[in-house]
């Protein structure tokens, strides 16, 4: 069950992940050429990989614990693209934002239990 539980956090992880590659794939986005010469932006690859293989995991995990218990995880995401806006993206990130992340991770913790 543990395991299970490090995977719908992983899923997480990845999907935040994705969105903040994707962000920085979408920059390097040249509308004027062909949609064939996007495909070569390993950005936008990588995130569109992550998009197609976290639903696959997600299933796996479903087979075996809660869909509620499942979708309460779902929520670490926004504290995941915090984290990778801030180190990442380079982006300012304020104190409500923290207070806001740190409640929404007791929120998930506390649902769990």
């Amino acid at each position: 069950m543990l395991l299970y539980i490090s995977l719908a956090i992983l899923i997480q992880f990845l999907v935040a992940l994705a969105q903040v590659i994707l962000k920085i794939g979408a920059t390097k986005v040249n509308f004027k050429k062909p949609l064939v010469y996007n495909l070569k932006n390993k950005h936008l690859l990588t995130s569109i990989f992550l998009f197609l293989f976290v639903p696959v995991l997600s299933v796996i995990t479903m087979r075996v614990i809660d869909f509620s218990d499942f979708y309460s995880f779902t929520a670490l995401s926004y504290f995941f693209i915090m984290l990778f806006s801030w180190k990442i993206l380079k982006e300012d990130i304020d104190r409500l934002r923290v207070i806001g992340n740190f409640l929404v991770i007791a929120g998930v913790i506390i649902f769990n239990l």
